[in-house]
């Protein structure tokens, strides 16, 4: 029997109730009560109460008699017994595993469907990816029922359970950070202040905005994802300069708002990798946007568990499916189709929920995925690079040494490999430079950084060519004469060379959201993947799955080139498969420190000198903190850099950009810094 506690339990409206552990917990639902596991926190009970009072009062619980064969609830270890009851009360066969990677072998049938019951923490990345590819190879759809800890498991359960009522004179919203506006209407298309729409109730809210998986821009409003009162890291330990429901440590002047006090039944969070289960994976602090979700008033939430999924007109979509009663489950399915992958999107809720009546047959909106053609897999070129450039010196002539001769042929034939190479990448600059114009010139907002540094490459790299082809036409002389003078390399090409890549480095400096996308997506805009993506072993940040793809370009001069991606990271590297880029390797240490200095190695290759590199210091928002440029690198490179004393705690990115012969790669590394020693305290 659960005694109410006067002081400290907060009011619930009629048909909830607390419970003091989980077998009076089930009791309680077994007698029609949506229960609540009490937490120890007295604030988090009196946040779950103000979202119980969202909701309103509810009716008894009338329990399916039979389950229902093809849809399960899957309990993982110590959630079992929750998740029994969930099935029991939500009509679904339940099915116990001892941890993640057993519930694949839960015997549900094709087109069924799967209430995976965990805590948040065991829920990363690399422990999903696997299930949600089996189950959606199968049509089965997904969603979670988790949180923080037990109690946080049933107050999830608790509303969706609640989410069943219907209400009347619910609308939908579409949170727009890109233009700080909001749209209402059926189809989410009549435009509203932002400032109206954040503080009113809703059925679905669609939040569209830049961010990662503890914060996101929406206009004039930091959304933040503190779930208690003061920030704290993993330990338990406040954040120097962390969040709290007053200041938004990733926002600075702009407002906080807090993300689990958005009032609404549906969410859906179309932000980078918003749903970040385990903290392990991202800064290892209170502060999560999927946390905040769990603790705050959505029954379902949808988000991307993935790093820059291409978003068009997605998130209105969401919308209106929702609203025509598709189930929850089936519109992240949607999603993850419309971006080709397994794992792009994540329900946590019941993946059989809709929140709408259903419209009349024949007239829902229908999704219709339009899939990028797969090509046939094409055999790759073993490992193997240019042959190496003998000598450059001596005079071609009729020789008494045989030695002699065989020196000089294989001199002159080595130099004309390293022009043709050269001239090949000199295309392969050309193509770059075109795709990269034309997504300038076709950007929303004038892109005049870039078009004035397009213009620097330009003049360089046609002087470039007018200079390698002098060259060749020289050595090609002396190779039919038998003799003349052997000509080297001319220096102006070195020169021109080096300006090339000094202009895209200087353009990368001076950029923010996206361009590392844009960059990449430029220098495979001909390619077509040739072969992956394939497993390329786990993460060093997150621990997720990484993923190797060969792009094979289609036309002459565009050199085939790997990308290794982490979905939930992002860009690990994007490189040409030439000798010299292949045996790149970057070394960082493995957290900044503000105000101390950090050492950056690059191992590059002794055999091709010229090397354009470029280190950068980048912050979540992707913004130079500290750049180091090194021209003409070689060997090993040590590259130092003070971090700013004023960095925010958060997980960062090390840039480096490595320019060989007008053919560049991007390499890019996670790396989390320690709160700084003197910034100011946190505000009550």
């Amino acid at each position: 029997m659960t005694t109410p506690d006067r002081v400290t339990d907060p009011d619930l409206p009629t048909g909830f109730c607390w419970a003091d552990d989980v077998t009076a917990w089930g009791e309680r639902l077994n007698d029609g009560r949506i229960a609540l596991l009490r937490p120890d926190d007295p604030q988090r009970a009196t946040r779950w109460a103000n979202v119980a009072a969202f909701y309103g009062a509810q009716p008894p619980l009338d329990p399916e008699p039979t389950p229902v064969h093809k849809h399960f609830v899957v309990g993982v270890g110590a959630t079992g017994p929750l998740a029994q009851a969930a099935a029991r009360v939500l009509g679904r066969r339940f099915e116990p595993v001892e941890d993640l990677s057993g519930a694949e072998a839960t015997p549900v049938p094709d087109g069924g469907s799967v209430l995976l019951t965990a805590s948040a923490g065991a829920c990363s990345l690399a422990a999903l990816a696997p299930l949600l590819r089996t189950w959606s190879e199968r049509s089965v759809r997904v969603g979670l029922l988790t949180g923080l800890d037990l109690p946080g498991i049933s107050f999830s359960l608790a509303k969706i359970l609640a989410g069943r009522t219907p209400q009347s004179g619910e609308h939908d919203v579409l949170l727009d950070g890109l233009t700080g506006t909001a749209r209402t209407g059926r189809c989410l298309d009549e435009r509203t202040a932002l400032e109206n729409a954040v503080g009113c109730r809703w059925r679905t809210a669609v939040v569209e905005a830049h961010g990662s998986g503890s914060h996101a821009l929406l206009g004039p409003y930091s959304v933040c994802g503190l779930t208690g009162k003061l920030e704290l890291t993993g330990s338990g330990e406040p954040v120097p300069g962390g969040c709290t429901p007053r200041r938004c440590r990733a926002g600075g002047t702009l407002t906080p708002l807090l993300l689990r006090d958005l009032a609404c039944r549906t969410l859906a969070l179309f932000v980078c990798t918003a749903l970040i289960l385990d903290p392990r994976e991202h800064y290892p602090s209170n502060v999560s946007l999927a946390h905040a979700a769990l603790e705050g008033h959505p029954a379902a939430v949808i988000g991307m568990m993935h790093q820059d999924l291409p978003v068009n007109a997605e998130p209105r979509l969401t919308g209106r499916l929702l609203a025509a009663g598709r189930p929850a489950g089936a519109v992240t399915a949607d999603l993850n189709d419309t971006a080709d992958r397994t794992s792009g999107y994540l329900l946590l809720g019941d993946p059989e929920q809709t929140f709408a009546a259903p419209p009349a047959p024949g007239t829902a909106p229908v999704l219709t995925p339009w899939r990028d053609r797969r090509p046939a897999l094409l055999t790759l070129p073993g490992p193997g690079g240019l042959p190496g450039l003998l000598t450059q010196d001596g005079i071609w002539h009729e020789p008494e040494d045989p030695l002699t001769v065989a020196d000089g042929h294989g001199a002159a034939l080595g130099l004309r490999t390293e022009l043709t190479g050269l001239l090949a990448g000199l295309d392969a600059g050309a193509l770059f430079e075109d795709n990269l114009r034309a997504w300038a010139m076709a950007a929303d907002r004038p892109k005049t950084r870039v078009v004035e540094g397009l213009k620097v490459m330009r003049r360089h790299r046609e002087a470039a060519r007018a200079s390698a082809l002098a060259a060749l036409h020289l050595l090609q002389q002396s190779l039919r004469a038998g003799h003349g003078p052997l000509p080297g390399l001319p220096a102006e090409l070195d020169r021109h060379t080096t300006n090339w890549a000094q202009a895209l480095s200087e353009m990368s400096e001076h950029s923010r959201f996206g361009m590392l996308d844009q960059f990449t997506d430029a220098a495979t805009a001909t390619h077509t993947p040739a072969h992956g993506p394939t497993g390329a072993g786990p993460c060093g940040y997150c621990r997720g799955p990484l993923e190797r793809t060969v792009w094979s370009g289609p036309l002459p001069g565009a050199v085939e080139r790997i990308r290794v991606a982490c979905p939930r990271c992002g860009l690990m590297a994007d490189r040409p498969t030439t000798p010299a880029h292949t045996a790149v390797r970057l070394q960082t240490p493995t957290a900044l420190v503000p105000g101390q200095p950090v050492r950056i190695t690059v191992n590059l290759p002794d055999a091709a000198p010229g090397v354009w590199l470029t280190v950068q210091l980048r912050d979540r928002g992707r913004h130079a903190l500290a750049t180091h440029h090194l021209p003409g690198a070689a060997g090993t490179a040590e590259v130092e850099m003070t971090v700013p004393s004023d960095l925010q705690p958060e997980v960062h990115r090390v840039w480096a950009l490595i320019v060989d012969r007008f053919l560049p790669a991007w390499h890019q590394v996670r790396v989390l810094s320690t709160p700084g020693t003197n910034l100011e305290e946190q505000l009550p």
